[in-house]
Protein backbone atom coordinates (compact mmCIF):
# COMPACT_ATOMS: atom_id res chain seq x y z
CA UNK A 1 0.00 0.00 0.00
CA UNK A 2 1.20 3.49 -1.05
CA UNK A 3 1.90 6.12 1.47
CA UNK A 4 -1.19 7.94 0.37
CA UNK A 5 -3.08 5.43 1.79
CA UNK A 6 -1.39 5.60 5.41
CA UNK A 7 -1.73 9.51 4.97
CA UNK A 8 -5.60 8.93 4.20
CA UNK A 9 -5.96 7.13 7.17
CA UNK A 10 -4.03 9.58 9.89
CA UNK A 11 -5.86 12.48 8.33
CA UNK A 12 -9.55 10.30 8.58
CA UNK A 13 -8.09 9.84 12.48
CA UNK A 14 -7.29 12.82 12.86
CA UNK A 15 -10.30 14.17 11.80
CA UNK A 16 -12.48 12.23 13.81
CA UNK A 17 -10.70 12.76 16.81
CA UNK A 18 -10.33 16.82 16.40
CA UNK A 19 -14.25 16.96 15.58
CA UNK A 20 -15.45 14.69 18.64
CA UNK A 21 -12.81 16.09 20.96
CA UNK A 22 -14.44 19.68 19.55
CA UNK A 23 -17.74 19.08 19.84
CA UNK A 24 -17.08 17.29 23.22
CA UNK A 25 -15.55 20.82 24.31
CA UNK A 26 -18.10 22.96 22.81
CA UNK A 27 -20.59 21.15 25.11
CA UNK A 28 -18.82 21.29 28.62
CA UNK A 29 -18.34 25.29 27.85
CA UNK A 30 -22.06 25.44 27.11
CA UNK A 31 -22.56 23.75 30.45
CA UNK A 32 -20.30 26.01 32.50
CA UNK A 33 -21.38 28.88 31.32
CA UNK A 34 -24.98 27.76 32.90
CA UNK A 35 -23.09 26.96 36.35
CA UNK A 36 -21.27 30.37 35.87
CA UNK A 37 -25.07 32.11 35.64
CA UNK A 38 -26.45 29.91 38.36
CA UNK A 39 -23.83 31.47 40.91
CA UNK A 40 -23.92 35.20 39.81
CA UNK A 41 -27.51 34.74 40.00
CA UNK A 42 -27.52 33.22 43.43
CA UNK A 43 -24.68 35.69 44.66
CA UNK A 44 -26.86 38.63 43.36
CA UNK A 45 -29.76 37.26 45.39
CA UNK A 46 -27.82 36.47 48.70
CA UNK A 47 -26.19 39.91 47.81
CA UNK A 48 -29.73 41.38 48.50
CA UNK A 49 -30.93 39.57 50.97
CA UNK A 50 -27.71 40.54 53.24
CA UNK A 51 -28.57 43.98 52.67
CA UNK A 52 -32.25 43.69 53.61
CA UNK A 53 -30.71 42.02 56.64
CA UNK A 54 -28.62 44.41 57.38
CA UNK A 55 -30.79 47.16 56.99
CA UNK A 56 -33.44 45.54 59.80
CA UNK A 57 -30.33 44.93 62.37
CA UNK A 58 -29.59 49.01 62.26
CA UNK A 59 -33.18 49.46 62.70
CA UNK A 60 -33.27 47.38 65.77
CA UNK A 61 -30.32 48.26 66.82
CA UNK A 62 -31.46 51.95 66.63
CA UNK A 63 -34.64 51.07 68.56
CA UNK A 64 -32.28 49.36 71.36
CA UNK A 65 -29.98 52.36 71.41
CA UNK A 66 -32.98 54.96 71.90
CA UNK A 67 -35.16 52.85 74.39
CA UNK A 68 -31.82 52.83 76.54
CA UNK A 69 -31.04 56.49 76.06
CA UNK A 70 -34.54 57.11 77.86
CA UNK A 71 -33.67 54.43 80.63
CA UNK A 72 -30.65 56.11 81.05
CA UNK A 73 -32.60 59.33 81.58
CA UNK A 74 -35.26 58.24 83.76
CA UNK A 75 -32.63 56.59 85.59
CA UNK A 76 -30.66 59.73 86.37
CA UNK A 77 -33.63 61.54 87.14
CA UNK A 78 -34.98 59.31 89.75
CA UNK A 79 -37.64 58.28 88.09
CA UNK A 80 -38.16 55.34 88.82
CA UNK A 81 -41.56 54.14 87.23
CA UNK A 82 -40.33 55.78 83.90
CA UNK A 83 -37.22 53.61 83.72
CA UNK A 84 -39.22 50.56 84.54
CA UNK A 85 -41.48 51.28 81.87
CA UNK A 86 -38.69 51.53 79.10
CA UNK A 87 -36.98 48.47 80.78
CA UNK A 88 -39.82 46.59 80.12
CA UNK A 89 -39.74 47.34 76.38
CA UNK A 90 -36.22 46.38 75.66
CA UNK A 91 -35.98 43.70 73.19
CA UNK A 92 -34.68 40.25 74.16
CA UNK A 93 -31.60 40.11 72.21
CA UNK A 94 -31.02 43.42 73.76
CA UNK A 95 -32.01 42.35 77.60
CA UNK A 96 -28.84 39.96 78.17
CA UNK A 97 -26.52 42.73 77.32
CA UNK A 98 -28.31 45.22 79.40
CA UNK A 99 -28.37 42.91 82.50
CA UNK A 100 -25.14 42.09 81.84
CA UNK A 101 -24.04 45.70 81.76
CA UNK A 102 -25.60 46.46 85.02
CA UNK A 103 -24.26 43.79 87.09
CA UNK A 104 -21.01 45.58 86.18
CA UNK A 105 -21.88 48.60 88.40
CA UNK A 106 -20.88 50.92 86.19
CA UNK A 107 -21.77 53.73 88.15
CA UNK A 108 -19.67 52.12 90.75
CA UNK A 109 -17.07 50.50 88.93
CA UNK A 110 -14.88 52.41 86.60
CA UNK A 111 -13.34 49.92 84.72
CA UNK A 112 -17.29 48.26 83.63
CA UNK A 113 -18.22 48.40 80.46
CA UNK A 114 -19.27 52.19 78.78
CA UNK A 115 -22.69 50.85 77.63
CA UNK A 116 -24.40 47.42 76.76
CA UNK A 117 -23.76 47.80 72.65
CA UNK A 118 -20.05 46.58 73.60
CA UNK A 119 -21.15 43.58 75.30
CA UNK A 120 -20.84 40.15 73.81
CA UNK A 121 -23.72 39.89 75.20
CA UNK A 122 -25.08 42.09 72.72
CA UNK A 123 -26.02 40.09 69.30
CA UNK A 124 -28.26 40.41 66.88
CA UNK A 125 -29.45 37.72 64.90
CA UNK A 126 -30.17 39.82 61.67
CA UNK A 127 -26.79 40.57 61.83
CA UNK A 128 -25.23 37.51 62.72
CA UNK A 129 -27.59 36.27 59.16
CA UNK A 130 -26.79 39.06 57.06
CA UNK A 131 -22.88 38.21 57.43
CA UNK A 132 -23.48 34.57 56.57
CA UNK A 133 -25.45 35.93 53.43
CA UNK A 134 -22.81 38.07 52.54
CA UNK A 135 -19.57 35.05 52.60
CA UNK A 136 -22.05 33.16 50.60
CA UNK A 137 -22.94 35.60 48.10
CA UNK A 138 -18.96 35.60 48.04
CA UNK A 139 -18.78 32.37 47.76
CA UNK A 140 -20.92 32.12 45.15
CA UNK A 141 -19.33 34.55 43.29
CA UNK A 142 -15.84 33.27 43.02
CA UNK A 143 -17.49 29.84 42.18
CA UNK A 144 -19.30 31.92 39.24
CA UNK A 145 -15.38 33.33 38.00
CA UNK A 146 -13.53 30.03 38.35
CA UNK A 147 -17.35 28.29 36.23
CA UNK A 148 -16.09 31.22 34.10
CA UNK A 149 -12.55 30.77 33.52
CA UNK A 150 -13.09 27.04 33.14
CA UNK A 151 -15.53 27.98 30.19
CA UNK A 152 -13.00 29.87 28.58
CA UNK A 153 -10.47 27.02 28.96
CA UNK A 154 -13.07 25.09 27.14
CA UNK A 155 -13.38 27.56 24.48
CA UNK A 156 -9.87 27.60 23.79
CA UNK A 157 -9.20 23.73 23.45
CA UNK A 158 -12.02 24.02 21.17
CA UNK A 159 -10.40 26.63 19.06
CA UNK A 160 -6.66 24.41 19.33
CA UNK A 161 -9.18 21.23 17.71
CA UNK A 162 -10.51 23.72 15.04
CA UNK A 163 -7.16 24.65 14.06
CA UNK A 164 -6.39 20.82 13.87
CA UNK A 165 -9.21 20.35 11.68
CA UNK A 166 -7.92 22.84 9.21
CA UNK A 167 -4.61 21.68 8.97
CA UNK A 168 -5.67 18.43 8.29
CA UNK A 169 -7.96 19.45 5.86
CA UNK A 170 -5.75 21.26 3.75
CA UNK A 171 -2.90 18.64 4.14
CA UNK A 172 -5.55 17.08 1.16
CA UNK A 173 -4.88 19.66 -1.38
CA UNK A 174 -1.10 19.33 -1.40
CA UNK A 175 0.58 16.43 -3.63
CA UNK A 176 3.66 16.46 -2.11
CA UNK A 177 4.65 14.12 0.68
CA UNK A 178 6.63 16.19 2.94
CA UNK A 179 3.89 18.94 2.99
CA UNK A 180 1.20 16.92 3.55
CA UNK A 181 3.23 15.18 6.47
CA UNK A 182 4.17 18.57 8.06
CA UNK A 183 0.63 19.78 7.94
CA UNK A 184 -0.69 16.03 9.06
CA UNK A 185 2.34 15.91 12.06
CA UNK A 186 1.07 19.81 13.14
CA UNK A 187 -2.60 18.74 13.01
CA UNK A 188 -1.35 15.30 15.34
CA UNK A 189 0.48 17.71 17.85
CA UNK A 190 -2.29 20.44 18.27
CA UNK A 191 -4.81 17.41 18.67
CA UNK A 192 -2.73 16.10 21.67
CA UNK A 193 -2.32 19.12 23.13
CA UNK A 194 -5.84 19.68 23.39
CA UNK A 195 -6.38 15.72 24.42
CA UNK A 196 -3.93 16.44 27.03
CA UNK A 197 -5.97 19.56 27.92
CA UNK A 198 -9.32 17.81 28.36
CA UNK A 199 -8.12 14.86 30.73
CA UNK A 200 -6.96 17.86 32.81
CA UNK A 201 -10.25 20.06 33.10
CA UNK A 202 -13.24 18.96 35.54
CA UNK A 203 -16.41 17.49 33.47
CA UNK A 204 -19.97 19.05 34.41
Amino acid sequence: MSYEYWLDIASAILLSVAALASSWAGYQSKRWSGVQSTNYNTSSIRWVQATRMSTFAYLYRSVDLELFIEWLNAYKDGDEERARFFEQRFRPEFRPAFEAWIASRPLENAAAPSSPFVLPEYRQELSDRAAQLEQEAGTASDQAQAANQQGDDYVLTTVIFSAALFFTGIAAHFSKFRVRVALLSIAGVMVLVGLGQLATYPVR
